[in-house]
């Protein structure tokens, strides 16, 4: 098939330069509509439950809210994990499923449980799904603020609220806009406790009549009114507070008794759970979120088109640009596309100084962007979005794109220099047919080598798998060009000249680096074929020496990423007021502003409505932003120091996207979550207590938190059933009163235009700030009797738990910890399990180690494993395609060869100090600081050992090729080795020195995963090729040589070695 390719491409070679100009045309169109984002789509389909329980405490809400929608969630088929948070008056229930189920079919199953659930939930409960969105999805944070002060904390929430955020809303692709800070207006009725006591009223009295202060229906009709049929419809709109104010609660002796008469009644801000500000000026702050799916660069054009046509209200500012992932997207893509530029040009240098010839050179380039093209493709065809996997697995593969056009050429060029005199048409089909075989088998094993990463599973897989396939695509694409465009081009452009005298001229000679480079290795491979024993000993030394090197790595799951921009968190003592906590984080605040480097701080305190996240009001959250030429190190450096150190306050600086891939992993925004089981919430509260404690003497922890696991006050009102039944009370119904008082009820909606504010009734604000307030709540019996809390309970105070959290149904505390500056997520998990095992085991619970190492684990398992079963796959597919196992099996030394480079590679990139840093593992003095091993660095060794294993191939067959013409056995390795040399050289240094752009944008953005990544691959191709030259022909010597003295080989007619 591929024979045949390869001649009809040569009959065909105008059509063939035709079609390739197509596909250069029509992927150029594809590019400019293809999706841009920063990664893959590495959102596991989740529906998340919000459910409000106002007035229930978290115990109450684990046992009454969370509990029954477990249940009900529990057999939805596709499920992968079930968490949950119980919180004072909150509850958040996320349904994980398995990696590529319909997040919507997901959706709609929940749904239903849910709805089936609500009868089981207690009144005044309201669960809802929240919107889809991604875990990467947050593209934007906005501030709207007045600097000058003119427009108040109302007015700003409520344009933010009502103006921007429906505006937003509109905008194709935004899933969800969440707003926190400023006063959220609502019109509120605020029972006073005398009045009340005056007119023997309760605030349910209250509640009960506001709740009919804003009604509008149909009354019927007239049918027939001077022949017209008339409808009736009954008006009782609010308009303002004073219509609320005139409102009837009760008709006593005569006289009305109007809600004005009992309480206060104005348009003003909702009880506040969080607060925000920008660059430390009060702000509301709004979060926009985008669905799963959509590009991102497109919807943050939208999003500014948008708020363009957004007119503002006098003295309002809107800050764009407190958050914006779209420039770091901007940054990666800019970034890489420097990248595959300056490796083409490095690709072009390469062919130039091997081939000397522009003709040569230029058939040879065109492979990279028809290559290219064919990936570009395949990516639109595919739905893939063009970020920085896919990039990188292009930018990864460029050097390689031209292996096998550098091939044929190669083998062209030198056939039409021995043979001037044949049809040069005949001499390019030959030449071309020549090398199919052993270019093939070498395409096909770098695709399966490459299998591995399809394997990977969960986000690593999300991560790695858009680069497996990106660089399959264009492998398999530059195979195709190689067999079709470059023999046309070969016959177009390298056919010899004919002379006025009617001779030929050849168009192709020597390069006189490919003359020197002969020059010097020909001796060389004397000499190791003479003393083969050493050179075999030698590189078995340094196969063992570098994999004891490899054995004090660490190991990580991703390296760190430079975002340009920062996420501190901040977590008070528990039981902090809103007050104190946003004081203390606006104080903080201001200090970070400090920071050289820093441009603006966005701060968020406490919990915003619609918000998934359980925070507390004693937590804040701060987002970063560095100016473009800030040193990411030393910011990070200064923002440490302004947090570290400050008493009772627990602190942890992050990354914004870093920071969100942990929520996905674990839940939590640490690297490592150390989850501990057990059903007794104090028993697990003192296990994580001990554990914090002696993690905090752990060296290389850092940010340690058991926050969540903490006790906070709380007013127990334990009701006695005899007081209440002499009241006329049932406990239900004095619960509810007391709920009512304190928490308030939103009794109905006012609609004023487009906005529309809730009716709240409450005590008094005044009537509810001390302990003894509590007792004095009236409540009304059956019979009308009016008793006073404390004549019918006990009320006091005792700690209660803050959060309960569930995984799967059972109980956890969650620990966390990051990785501290010097030390390696694989060697501190093992010194952490060191520690915390035995006071899980002592405590009889169980414990899971979740987050970045479990991941990392998994990944490196299946990584390993898969790569044992390729390499089995290889070495059975080279046996059957030599014929013979031992020549397979010395194509795999090249392995080992590419091992001892790469592991090298790593060392020298992940040491400040190469030499004693090597002298500190050898015991001389010095801390041995451990390079580490990260995902990235095990995905480019599964690369370097495909693009190794291709010049082994090479090289065995040629010499069986010549052994099969009948030439002894040294004759045939020296001839064969000469032969491949400058193939194996320039595929080996486009392969390696494409990289160098790479490996040189380490720290970069959109670099952070692929240098590591390029290192290895450079430093392993450095080592194979140097080896694989010297080592596979003295091995094949030695080999061969003893099979046939053995009598075990069949010895080629003439054959002598």
């Amino acid at each position: 098939m591929l024979q045949f390719l390869i001649a009809w491409s040569l009959n065909n070679a105008r059509t063939v330069l035709v079609l390739g100009g197509v596909l250069l045309a029509i992927a150029g169109w594809q590019l400019t509509r293809l999706p841009v984002d920063v990664f893959p789509e590495l959102n596991a389909p989740t529906a998340v439950v919000l459910t409000e329980a106002p007035g229930l405490g978290a115990d109450a809400v684990e046992t009454q809210v969370t509990v029954p929608l477990e249940g009900a969630i529990a057999g939805v088929p596709g499920l992968r994990r079930v968490r949950s948070s119980s919180a004072l008056g909150l509850s958040i229930v996320w349904a994980e499923f398995d990696w590529g189920e319909d997040v919507h079919r997901a959706r709609q199953q929940v749904g239903e449980r849910v709805s089936a659930a609500r009868e089981l939930l207690p009144k005044n409960t309201h669960a809802e799904l929240a919107p889809i969105s991604s875990i990467t999805g947050e593209i934007m944070l906005l501030s709207v603020s007045s600097p000058d002060g003119t427009a108040d904390p109302l007015t700003l929430r409520g344009f933010a609220e009502y103006d921007l955020r429906n505006h937003l809303l509109a905008v194709q692709g935004v899933s969800q806009v969440v707003a926190i800070g400023g006063e959220l207006p609502e019109y509120q009725v605020h029972a006073r406790a005398t009045k009340l006591a005056e007119y023997g009223l309760t605030v349910e009295d209250v509640a009960r009549a506001a709740a009919g202060a804003h009604a509008t229906a149909a009354a019927g009709y007239l049918p027939h009114l001077e022949g017209r049929e008339v409808a009736i419809a009954t008006r009782g709109q609010v308009r303002s507070a004073v219509d609320i104010a005139d409102t009837l609660v009760v008709w006593q002796k005569g006289v009305p008794v109007t809600i004005g008469m009992v309480a206060e009644v104005r348009l003003g801000p909702a009880p506040m759970r969080g607060t925000a500000s920008f660059n430390a000026n009060r702000a509301v702050v709004l979060s926009v979120q985008k669905a799963p799916g959509v590009n991102t660069l497109d919807l943050t054009a939208r999003i500014d088109t948008a708020l363009d046509l957004l007119a503002l209200p006098a003295g309002v500012h809107l800050d764009r640009h407190a958050f914006r992932q779209s420039d770091f997207i901007g940054r990666a893509v800019d970034n890489l596309i420097t990248v595959l530029r300056d490796a083409a040009i490095i690709v072009a240098v390469i062919l130039v100084l091997f081939l000397l010839n522009v003709r040569t050179t230029l058939i040879t380039l065109i492979a990279l962007p028809l290559s290219l093209a064919a990936a570009v493709a395949a990516f639109w065809w595919s739905g893939m979005t063009l970020n920085v996997m896919t990039m990188g697995g292009l930018a990864v593969a460029i050097g390689g794109l031209v292996d096998d056009a550098i091939i044929v050429v190669e083998n062209v060029h030198r056939r039409l220099r021995e043979r001037p005199g044949i049809d040069a048409r005949i001499t390019v089909l030959e030449a071309s047919r020549e090398i199919v075989p052993p270019m093939a088998m070498a395409t096909w094993i770098i695709i399966l080598v490459f299998l591995p990463l399809l394997a990977l599973a969960g986000l690593e897989g999300r991560f790695f798998r858009p680069l497996g396939i990106a660089f399959i695509v264009a492998t398999l694409a530059s195979l195709a060009v190689a067999l079709t465009v470059t023999p046309a081009l070969c016959w177009l452009l390298l056919a010899p000249k004919k002379a006025k005298d009617g001779t030929t001229v050849a168009t192709h000679g020597v390069s006189p680096l490919v003359r020197w480079i002969h020059r010097l290795y020909e001796p060389t491979l004397r000499w190791a074929v003479r003393r083969r024993g050493w050179v075999l000993s030698g590189s078995a030394l340094l196969t063992v020496l570098s994999l004891w090197v490899a054995s004090s790595f660490g190991t990580s799951f991703l390296p760190t990423f430079r975002e340009g921009s920062f996420t501190v968190f901040l977590m008070a003592p528990p039981g902090t007021s809103l007050q104190e906590s946003d004081r203390v984080a606006h104080a903080i605040e201001r200090g970070l502003l400090q920071v050289k480097g820093v441009t603006a701080v966005t701060r968020r305190t406490g919990r915003a409505e619609r918000d998934e996240h359980a925070e507390p009001v004693w937590n804040a959250e701060l987002d970063i932003t560095l100016a473009d030429d800030a040193d990411p190190v030393a910011v990070r450096a200064g923002l440490d120091a302004q947090v570290r150190g400050i008493p009772g306050m627990v602190t942890m600086v992050g990354q914004p996207i870093e920071h969100r891939l942990s929520h996905i992993l674990s839940g939590t925004p640490a690297a490592i979550a150390i989850n501990v089981f057990g059903q007794d919430l104090d028993a697990l509260r003192a296990t994580a207590k001990r554990i914090e404690a002696a993690l905090k003497e752990v060296p290389g922890t850092r940010d340690i938190a058991a926050n969540r696991e903490i006790l906070i006050t709380s007013m127990p009102v334990e009701f006695r059933h005899a007081d209440l039944a002499r009241a006329g009370l049932t406990p239900a119904a004095a619960a509810e009163q007391v709920r009512i008082a304190l928490s308030g009820e939103h009794v109905t909606t006012v609609n004023d235009g487009v906005r529309r504010y809730e009716l709240a009734v409450r005590l008094h604000p005044d009537d509810r700030a001390r302990a003894s307030d509590v007792g004095d709540l009236l409540l009304r019996g059956q019979g009308g009797t009016v008793v006073r809390l404390r004549e019918v309970a006990r009320i006091g105070e005792e700690l209660a738990p803050y959060l309960i959290a569930h995984e799967q149904g059972k109980r956890k505390a969650v620990i966390s910890c990051n990785v501290d500056a010097g030390e390696n997520l694989g060697h501190l998990v093992a010194k952490v399990q060191a520690v915390v095992n035995p006071i899980v085991t002592a405590a009889k619970q169980t414990v899971h180690y979740g987050g970045q190492f479990e991941a990392q684990q998994e990944a490196s398992r299946t990584l390993f494993w898969a790569g044992l079963a390729v390499i089995a796959a290889v070495w059975l597919l080279l046996a059957g395609a030599t014929g013979s196992a031992w020549s397979a099996g010395l194509v795999l030394v090249n392995l080992p060869l590419a091992l001892i480079g790469g592991i090298v590679a790593v060392f020298i990139a992940e040491s400040p100090n190469v030499f004693g840093n090597f002298a500190a593992l050898l015991g001389f003095g010095g801390r041995y600081l451990a390079p580490v091993l990260s995902i990235a660095s095990l995905v480019g060794f599964i690369t370097l050992f495909g693009i190794a294993v291709r010049n082994g191939i090479l090289l065995i067959n040629q010499f069986q090729a010549h052994r099969d013409a009948g030439m002894p056995l040294t004759d045939a390795v020296f001839a064969g080795s000469r032969d491949r040399l400058i193939a194996i050289l320039m595929t080996a240094l486009t392969a390696a020195l494409g990289l160098v752009p790479l490996a040189l944008a380490a720290g970069k953005p959109g670099s952070e995963i692929l240098a590591p990544l390029a290192i290895v691959v450079l430093g392993g191709l450095a080592s194979s090729t140097a080896l694989n030259l010297l080592v596979v022909p003295a091995g094949y010597v030695a080999m061969a040589g003893l099979l046939e003295r053995r009598g075990t080989a069949p010895r080629p007619t003439g054959a002598s070695s």
